[in-house]
């Protein structure tokens, strides 16, 4: 009974998952990314600490505004050699994890994309952070693990 309560209480791995794609129409680059509710709870508590913070109950705006600031002092995006503030759109709880929604606008092309994610490795040892981004009906993958916080892509 004891291996069974453990195995829903311990991750076996830390990771998020980044989503990018680029827009033409737009001229924007649209990012989702997934992190596990009860990970970047616990980041987010010790961030603002806030030891009775609840990622799905709490107020609504404060979640949002512990999200963006997390997201904006944990992720770089750089696009042909320049670094870009993202808008974070929102959130949303989904089967265990948190997708939050970001995108970037006014990129008329895409040459390169280099990517910084330190999302919650100060927090758990192993953590991974994936990005996926298509652009063009192309998929290119990054793999972001310690000590590689940072990554790039060449068109």
């Amino acid at each position: 009974m004891l291996s069974i309560i453990c195995f829903f209480f311990l991750h076996e791995f830390y990771v998020s998952v980044s989503y990018m794609e680029y827009d033409n129409d737009r001229n924007a680059v649209e990012i989702q990314k997934k992190i596990f509710f009860d990970d970047l709870e616990l980041a987010l508590r010790k961030e603002n600490n806030n030891k009775t913070f609840d990622i799905i109950n709490s107020d609504p705006q404060l979640i949002n505004q512990y999200i963006e600031t997390y997201l904006i002092s944990n992720m770089k995006i750089f696009i042909n050699g320049k670094i870009y503030n993202f808008n974070y759109l929102g959130h949303e709880y989904v089967n265990g994890t948190i997708n939050c929604f970001l995108e970037i606008k006014g990129i008329r092309k895409v040459k390169e994309l280099q990517i910084e994610d330190t999302s919650l490795f100060s927090y758990f040892d192993g953590q991974e952070n994936l990005i996926y981004f298509e652009m063009n009906n192309k998929l290119s993958t990054l793999r972001l693990k310690e000590p590689k916080l940072s990554d790039k892509i060449i068109f």
